[in-house]
């Protein structure tokens, strides 16, 4: 009876009780990476940022201030020169007030004429530029006129000085600089200055140098072309 049950209905195969697991959780679970905005990043601790005081100083001279300009050049470099040193009027034109200014920031007439003219220095015996500076028992500007310049031309020298310079007869030396670049009581032209100067015979003597000025005006008027190179006051000098 049993075994007629057992074959019509096929071996029943025995169950078998598979323990089930539940799965342990994991001691350090890893955490999804933090949500950042595209570009850019999150540390963890931002560096601190500091915002820097206002300064009062007023702005350095840059190096192109040092360069030397024709008179009424023009460009975008005359532009920053002129507002570096504070000019009222920006326009960009180097006109006698940008000069007048840029000389001062250099530190005066004399301070600029030896920067843009290094060759100027050479001198072989003490200039007498600056009155104080210990050379009063050199010659003054009329003893100068007298040994360089004919009897006949002595008064007419002494008038160019005064009208180029405002020159007096004891003075011992001129740091007079105009906006031109012409230096001492005669005005010299700096630029001519070198070549001049050696075909007067005074060869490594600047400007600034009295006896050397007054030598070398007696020199353009008697052989270098006369007195035309003091045209500019020629209505100061030629007046009665």
């Amino acid at each position: 009876m049993v075994f007629l049950l057992l074959s019509c209905q096929g071996v029943i195969p025995p169950v078998t009780n598979t323990p089930t697991t539940t799965p342990k959780a994991d001691p350090s679970p890893i955490q999804p990476p933090p949500t950042t905005t595209q570009g850019t990043s999150a540390p963890s601790n931002p560096p601190e940022t500091t915002t820097p005081a206002p300064t009062t100083s007023q702005p350095a001279i840059p190096t192109i201030s040092k360069r030397q300009y024709r008179m009424y050049d023009r460009g975008a470099d005359i532009v920053q020169l002129q507002m570096a040193l504070g000019l009222g009027s920006v326009d960009g034109i180097y006109g006698p007030i940008t000069r007048a200014a840029h000389v001062d920031a250099l530190g005066g007439p004399v301070a600029a004429i030896y920067l843009w003219f290094p060759q100027f220095g050479a001198v072989a015996t003490p200039s007498t530029a600056a009155p104080g500076d210990g050379h009063y028992d050199l010659p003054n500007l009329g003893k100068l006129v007298d040994r360089y310049f004919h009897p006949e031309d002595r008064a007419w020298a002494l008038k160019v000085a005064f009208c180029e310079s405002s020159a007096q007869p004891g003075d011992v030396g001129s740091t007079k600089v105009s906006s031109a670049l012409a230096i001492g009581w005669f005005q010299h032209l700096a630029k001519f200055w070198i070549e001049r100067s050696e075909k007067a015979g005074w060869e490594h003597y600047d400007p600034f140098h009295a006896e050397a000025n007054v030598a070398v005006a007696a020199w353009l008027l008697y052989e270098g072309g006369g007195a035309r190179h003091w045209n500019p006051s020629r209505t100061c000098w030629e007046e009665q």
